[in-house]
């Protein structure tokens, strides 16, 4: 399930350029003041093992914009989505935002508009275009270093598949029976973004790609996202 948000901005929205935790919280904030469901997907979520997946995801700011100062300022109307695949989770947080606004830091917005969307995936094979950075990577476990795969490398489109793996079977609490297949699409070379989390600096990847698999995979996908850090502002696509 999608939600749209749209924001009219009484004044300006003044943002640092790196803003995923700022809109990460906005999220939180939003659940956590409609039921106590935003403690279960703030603190806790779906676990495998030690990993822990949260099961939804938000795209970045759209809207006209300029940049000065490492600031990015929005000056009348802002959007952004968020996908689930739980549908009290975006009816909550829909419900919230309409009741008691949004909030960025000290800047509040109360003329907001919404729409809540029920699109499925019904193809095994889709065009895909990404709408935020997607990331894989791995970690040393004595040094720490993180390696983040970029498209070219074919451990790349494994991790993306092995993070697939994982995060349905902490879903449903059964792995997927099949694969899903990615890759680049022919002469579309892909955008390298450098987002800086919270102090930690991530490497994601824009572009287009096309990707296959079993139909109720590909939606799975679509709700949650592909690869990792998807409740940080990652993964999220659209369909061409």
């Amino acid at each position: 399930m999608q939600l749209m948000i749209y924001i009219n901005l009484e004044s300006p929205l003044i943002l640092p350029v790196n803003y995923n935790h700022i809109l990460q919280a906005v999220i939180y904030q939003g659940i956590g003041k409609a039921s106590d469901f935003g403690n279960f997907m703030h603190e806790e979520g779906y676990y495998l093992g030690q990993r822990q997946y949260k099961m939804f995801q938000f795209s970045q700011l759209s809207g006209k914009y300029s940049i000065k100062n490492n600031q990015i300022v929005f000056r009348n109307q802002v959007s952004f989505e968020v996908r689930s695949l739980d549908s009290v989770f975006l009816r909550l947080l829909g419900e919230s935002f309409w009741r008691y606004g949004i909030t960025f830091g000290s800047q509040k917005y109360g003329d907001i508009q919404m729409e809540l969307y029920d699109y499925t995936v019904e193809d095994n094979e889709l065009l895909i275009r990404m709408k935020s950075p997607i990331t894989v990577y791995s970690t040393e476990e004595e040094t720490g270093r993180t390696y983040y795969f970029d498209p070219e490398e074919s451990l790349f489109y494994q991790s993306i598949n092995g993070n697939f793996f994982r995060k349905y079977q902490a879903y449903y609490g059964v792995p997927p029976i099949s694969d899903i297949q990615m890759n680049l699409c022919d002469n579309k070379v892909p955008r390298k973004i450098v987002t800086k989390y919270k102090g930690i600096y991530i490497t994601g990847w824009l572009g287009t790609y096309k990707i296959s698999g079993k139909r109720k995979y590909l939606d799975f996908l679509y709700q949650t996202g592909l690869g990792a850090k998807n409740s940080q502002g990652f993964g999220m696509f659209s369909i061409l």
